[in-house]
C-alpha cells in the first residue's frame, strides 16, 4: 500500500474555506450547498494524500518552478505544494476560479 502524505493547511487556506462557506451560506442563502461544497473540497484535499503529483503544475512562473500544483473543485481551485522530502502536501489557497490567481498567490513567493 502506498504511503499517505500528510496534509498541512496554510492559515490563508483555512480562511479561504471559512470565507467560501460563509459566502455561500449567508450571502447566497444556500446552507446545504455550502455544506456540500466544503465537503467536496475537503474530500478532494484528502485524496491528495495519495499521489499528490498527479495534478497539473501551475503554468505561471515563478510558481511553476517551485512545484505549485492545482486541482479544480466545482468553481473553485485548490492550490498546493507537494513536498517530497517530508511527504507533505501544503494547501496554500482555495480560490474561486474567476479570481486573479497570480495576484493572490504573490504572497507565497
Amino acid at each position: 500500500m502506498p504511503t499517505r502524505w500528510k496534509v498541512v493547511y496554510a492559515n490563508q487556506a483555512r480562511l479561504d474555506l471559512h470565507n467560501i462557506d460563509a459566502y455561500i451560506r449567508n450571502v447566497r442563502l444556500a446552507p446545504n450547498s455550502a455544506t456540500n461544497l466544503i465537503s467536496k473540497i475537503l474530500t478532494t484535499i484528502d485524496q491528495l494524500t495519495l499521489m499528490p503529483t498527479r495534478h497539473q503544475l501551475y503554468a505561471t512562473e515563478p510558481w511553476h518552478s517551485r512545484g505549485l500544483r492545482y486541482v479544480p473543485v466545482n468553481h473553485y481551485i485548490v492550490f498546493y505544494l507537494p513536498e517530497k522530502t517530508n511527504q507533505t502536501v501544503q494547501i496554500l489557497r482555495i480560490m474561486y476560479h474567476g479570481q486573479d490567481t497570480s495576484h493572490h498567490l504573490s504572497s507565497f513567493l
